[in-house]
This record gives structure tokens, C-alpha cells and sequence, in this order.
């Protein structure tokens, strides 16, 4: 499959994502949801993992390497996953789901600021226009 045709699967699934958790979040404590949420996730990428990948490369991989790959996971899923369902159940999906694209922003920022990675002007460019669209919705 094409490059753009697993971004469009991905918009799609993003959105019934969307409207499932809305609706699973409606009327249950954030933290149970969010504890839902990654309990089927992992299960599912565990499955996915045994069945599709070569798991060599994990038992191999450095102590440093895990322990990153396991703050990202609190930092994004935990954290992250809390404050997005905690977000729509206040806001909405369909609001929430479009004030997700202020990511490019902090991730940018965050790159510039840790990793010393280089934002051409065509990237500031484009997170400009991600931002404008971004503030459009917010105010309306």
C-alpha cells in the first residue's frame, strides 16, 4: 500500500478512535478509561508483536534504550492519553480532535530545544499553517 493511502487509513482510524473513546469516556472516571485504554493497547501490540516481529532485537537492547522507550510510554499514553479523554470529555471529539494538530509545535520545539535538530523554513512554514487552522478552530 501506498504512502498516502496509510495516511488516509490512518485519519479514518483516528476518527472512529475519536468518536468510540468520546463516547467510552462520557460517563467513566478519566483514569479507569485511560487504564482501559492501555491495557487493550498493550495486549493487542503484544499480540502483534509475537506474531509479526523477529523479538531478538528486544532482549538485545540496551538498558538505556528501554528505559527511554518506557518514559515516552508514561509521558505519552499516561499522561497524554489522561488529558486527550479528560479533553473530550469537556470538549468533544470532533473539538478536541482538531486541537491535537497544535502537536507539530511542541514536538518541533522540543526537538530544536533537546536534540538539536535543524527547522527549516519550510517546517516553520508548515507548523505556521497547522497553527493557524489549529487557532481558527479554537475560536469557533
Amino acid at each position: 500500500m501506498s504512502g498516502p493511502l496509510w495516511a488516509i487509513l490512518s485519519g479514518v482510524t483516528y476518527g472512529v478512535f475519536q468518536i468510540i473513546n468520546r463516547r467510552g469516556v462520557a460517563r467513566m472516571d478519566i483514569y479507569r478509561a485511560t487504564f482501559i485504554l492501555l491495557f487493550v493497547s498493550a495486549v493487542v501490540m503484544i499480540g502483534a508483536s509475537v506474531f509479526m516481529e523477529d523479538l531478538n532485537d528486544l532482549f538485545n537492547a540496551p538498558l538505556h534504550a528501554i528505559l527511554y522507550f518506557a518514559l515516552a510510554g508514561f509521558l505519552h499514553f499516561f499522561l497524554g492519553w489522561t488529558f486527550f479523554s479528560e479533553s473530550q470529555k469537556r470538549a468533544g471529539a470532533a473539538r478536541t480532535g482538531a486541537l491535537v494538530g497544535a502537536t507539530p509545535l511542541f514536538a518541533a520545539a522540543i526537538a530544536w530545544l533537546f536534540l538539536n535538530e535543524a527547522l527549516s523554513e519550510i517546517t516553520l512554514l508548515g507548523i505556521g499553517l497547522v497553527l493557524a487552522g489549529v487557532y481558527l478552530v479554537a475560536r469557533g
